[in-house]
């Protein structure tokens, strides 16, 4: 086999994906409508998602590790949520008014958070940072939001510098202005954060995902979470938490919860929202006072934050939202995603090292990434050599990491990039059956040439 070989084989397996895309190319501005959906040379069309599987335009049938971009941590198309959606679709899709839905949406979100609270609803957890932002700016009356390399919180202008692929560089589009209101700074260095918050005092917000940037790419060293907490307190700069990714996936309050850390304000998205397009901030109510109207011209003026959205708290998002959290806190659907994670780690593991594969697979609550090399001490929670670990973590598989979603893919898996999100409708044999196709994988790309 050459070099190419999985790719032909990829190629000849999927040429009704491949039709589509050809199509989607002429109508969708980029050919993807989604950056992290880029597989070269198409990506695949799904048909349909069940539990945690789903069917391509090829009638491949695939075990998830996409799972809606993570959201789906109850799996694909749940009775109970389905059958909500359905109900209140049936009552009408847009209120043109307040619902009490709303209302105990909000509550279950207050009753699971620990920084929650009050509750404010937006469409997207990138409109939950924007909007995070934003209060920020207009409770401490500065400008500069801190925010840590690889982070991601959005496509945002706010919040687009730091972020991949980037990297320090402000993405085409930002402008200066906006793009200087951010500061970035190094994860896992209070030494840096220390000296940041001690020397300016035009700082209002700390904005970071508690887990590690880019989704837990790399760990965050919980003693890193607290000193954050603790210089941010004492400077008066609002902690943000971006919790759209960890959020009910470490613990029901999310990674505050587990960590024992509560900031200011939090994002939240994905898993509140059932499967469908959703976001909130909450956090202290002293802060989130400033979305309250009051029959006041200068407090309009000069405080209140006005903000609207044709879809926040949509009816239908309310009513999916509302059984998904319902469901998450009475079946522990989190500990047992967790404990697969955790299971399917350790065979990957225990797979590399009997295939002599110089890789590994790491994640401390429900998502699991692949990364070639040794295990640094980060992964292990040794934080002795954070920058350095961070680095490798950060830099992943470079062009081998699409060969192995593919060679994936044929398998009858289909991962993430290299990442997976685990959900309560996996199994113990679907973990089973995703290390034994791993195997089969890894196969595949040494004799092609890529290991």
């Amino acid at each position: 086999m050459t070099t190419d070989a999985i790719d032909e084989r990829y190629r000849d397996a999927n040429p009704r994906s491949r039709e589509a895309f050809e199509r989607q190319r002429k109508a969708i501005a980029g050919g993807y409508s989604h950056l992290a959906r880029q597989l070269a040379p198409f990506p695949l069309f799904i048909q349909e998602n069940w539990g945690a599987r789903k069917r391509d335009a090829d009638g491949h049938e695939y075990i998830d590790y996409w799972m809606g971009h993570g959201a789906m941590l109850l799996g694909h198309a749940h009775p109970a949520i389905t059958q909500a959606i359905a109900d209140q679709a049936g009552r009408g899709t847009h209120a043109g008014g307040e619902t009490e839905l709303a209302t105990e949406w909000a509550t279950l979100i207050k009753q699971s958070v620990p920084s929650a609270e009050l509750v404010r609803f937006v469409a997207s957890g990138g409109e939950a940072t924007q909007m995070a932002m934003r209060l920020a700016r207009a409770y401490t009356g500065k400008e500069i939001v801190v925010k840590f390399e690889s982070s991601m919180h959005g496509w945002h202008d706010a919040a687009a510098v730091g972020g991949p692929p980037h990297g320090a560089t402000r993405p085409p589009g930002v402008p200066d202005a906006v793009g200087n209101t951010l500061l970035l700074l190094p994860v896992n260095d209070l030494a840096a954060a220390e000296r940041a918050l001690t020397t300016r005092d035009d700082v209002a917000a700390v904005i970071m995902e508690p887990a590690g940037p880019h989704s837990e790419t790399v760990p965050i060293d919980p003693g890193f979470l607290r000193g954050v907490r603790e210089l941010t307190a004492q400077h008066g700069v609002l902690l943000i938490f971006d919790e759209v990714v960890s959020g009910f996936r470490y613990a029901i309050g999310g990674a505050q919860e587990h960590f024992g850390v509560i900031p200011d304000l939090t994002a939240l998205g994905k898993i509140i929202g059932g499967g469908l397009p959703c976001g909130a901030l909450v956090g202290a109510g002293e802060v989130m006072e400033l979305f309250e109207w009051r029959a006041d011209q200068h407090w309009q003026r000069s405080r209140m934050i006005p903000h609207s959205g044709t879809w926040n708290a949509a009816p239908v998002t309310a009513a999916a939202g509302v059984t998904a959290l319902r469901l998450v806190r009475e079946t522990g659907a989190g500990d047992r995603a967790r404990a697969l994670a955790q299971r399917l780690i350790g065979s990957i593991n225990t797979l590399f090292s009997d295939l002599d594969v110089k890789a590994f697979a790491y994640g401390r609550s429900s998502i699991v990434r692949l990364c070639p090399g040794e295990a640094p001490p980060l992964v292990r929670e040794d934080y002795s050599a954070a920058q350095a670990d961070g680095r490798q973590l950060a830099a992943g598989w470079g062009p081998v990491g699409p060969v192995l979603r593919k060679a994936m893919i044929l398998e009858g898996i289909d991962l993430m990039g290299t990442q997976g999100f685990l959900s309560a409708a996996h199994s113990e044999d679907d973990v089973d059956a995703t290390c034994e196709a791993l195997g089969r994988a890894i196969a595949s790309m040494r004799k092609a040439g890529w290991l």
